[in-house]
């Protein structure tokens, strides 16, 4: 693990468990809803590199739980979908064999957590952009990573950082309800 500080047991195996019920929703999306709390789920997908609208519209859904499509896949009018198994390609390929490298962020973040002031409960998409860029600067990641930001969210993803942006799938995890739930999915290319 990389930071200055750590988890106890009991919080790496209830993060280790929320990653492997999020890899068994990659591969059957009808457990994605199980996942997800009664704040509901955010969806953003921006193209960071750039494209100026050429190449895609950058969209932002905020849905209910209800709401959520129950085959993983996203609809953006006119456009490909973002899709959960394109998003996370290594997991839904490998399944509950996905291996993680587990790493901490280089200092404690938030996205969405209701138990500090300096975060937002709903973030601006720019807010969250800057918020993974920080979370996975400095960090060497591996194909599939756990990023721990505080003691009550993490980060899943198959992403990297290119020119100091972050491109790839990313899914945040806060606790909620004494678990951790998906708040936020983030496709950024």
């Amino acid at each position: 693990m990389i930071g200055c500080w750590s988890f106890n047991a009991y919080a790496d195996d209830t993060i280790q468990h929320a990653a492997k019920e999020f890899v068994s929703a990659i591969q059957n999306p009808k457990e994605l809803q199980d996942l997800i709390g009664d704040d509901g789920l955010i969806v953003i997908r921006n193209f960071v590199t750039g494209g100026w609208g050429t190449r895609g519209r950058d969209i932002r859904y905020s849905l209910q739980k209800r709401d959520v499509p129950l085959d993983g896949s996203f609809p953006v009018k006119g456009e490909i979908p973002v899709q959960l198994s394109l998003l996370f390609a290594e997991s839904a390929k490998k399944g509950p064999d996905a291996e993680f490298l587990t790493v901490q962020a280089k200092s404690n973040l938030c996205f969405f957590s209701k138990r500090s002031k300096k975060c937002s409960q709903f973030p601006t998409t720019n807010d969250a952009i800057n918020s993974v860029a920080e979370a996975i600067s400095d960090i060497k990641l591996g194909t599939v990573s756990i990023v721990h930001l505080s003691s009550d969210e993490f980060l899943y993803t198959e992403g990297e950082a290119i020119d100091g942006l972050p491109v790839g799938g990313f899914a945040v995890f806060s606790m909620r309800q004494g678990r951790y739930r998906l708040v936020a999915l983030l496709d950024l290319r």
